[in-house]
């Protein structure tokens, strides 16, 4: 085997375990940046647990129901999400007749859908900020004629995402998804460039010392 060869082949074998390494060290945040649900797709999750919810009050031997929904131009476009949430439920969903007395009226109503983020916070000195995110959507719903009494719902969500994935994790075309985040910390703003001075000086002082020695 020539020298040559063998150069290549320690090159191999040492290129090998860096690159399983970097490759362990990658997937983990990559996984977790596909993993992080937009606030628009929450608000779906959230809107077919209410529909879950309503599905559960009509008796199962009603198998079509005709469904109202008062949503309002701020939340329309959770209305696919629950109709799809009540097919997918069995019942056949009547839409823009009056249906007969015998067939259930389903009135929902959501009153509400917000997303609030929490005060930031760093897993580590040097590290990214973080804000818990909460993510809420509340609303009545009534069955008749099976029950005559109004009932609520609320559902939410919590988790906590990167400060710098705030905007992309927003729609700007539906306000709701939108939060207001809140300032910086106030020491952790005054205080990292000191510090990162200090530690810079720091290592320039021990490289002299060491080479001193």
């Amino acid at each position: 085997m020539s020298k040559k060869t063998k150069e290549i082949n320690i090159i191999k074998r040492l290129n090998i375990p860096v690159f399983i390494f970097l490759l362990i060290g990658l997937v983990p945040s990559i996984l977790l940046h596909a993993q992080t649900k937009s606030n628009l797709q929450i608000f779906y999750d959230l809107a077919d647990s209410a529909a879950g919810m309503v599905l559960k009050q009509i008796p199962p031997q009603e198998n079509e129901c005709k469904l109202n929904l008062n949503l309002g131009s701020s939340y329309s476009v959770l209305r696919d999400k629950i109709l799809n949430r009540f097919i997918g439920g069995g019942k056949k969903v009547i839409q823009g007749s009056t249906p007969d007395s015998s067939t259930a009226v389903v009135d929902i109503t959501i009153d509400k859908a917000d997303v609030t983020y929490g005060e930031m916070y760093r897993k580590s000195i040097f590290g990214n900020f973080y804000v818990p995110r909460i993510v809420k959507l509340s609303g009545n719903f009534l069955v008749l004629p099976s029950g005559t009494a109004m009932h609520d719902f609320n559902f939410s969500y919590s988790d906590s995402i990167k400060v710098d994935d705030v905007k992309s994790l927003e729609n700007t075309s539906y306000p709701f998804t939108m939060g207001q985040l809140p300032p910086e910390p106030f020491f952790a703003s005054l205080f990292e460039p000191v510090i990162a001075v200090g530690a810079t000086a720091l290592a320039v002082i021990l490289f002299f010392t060491i080479r001193s020695k």
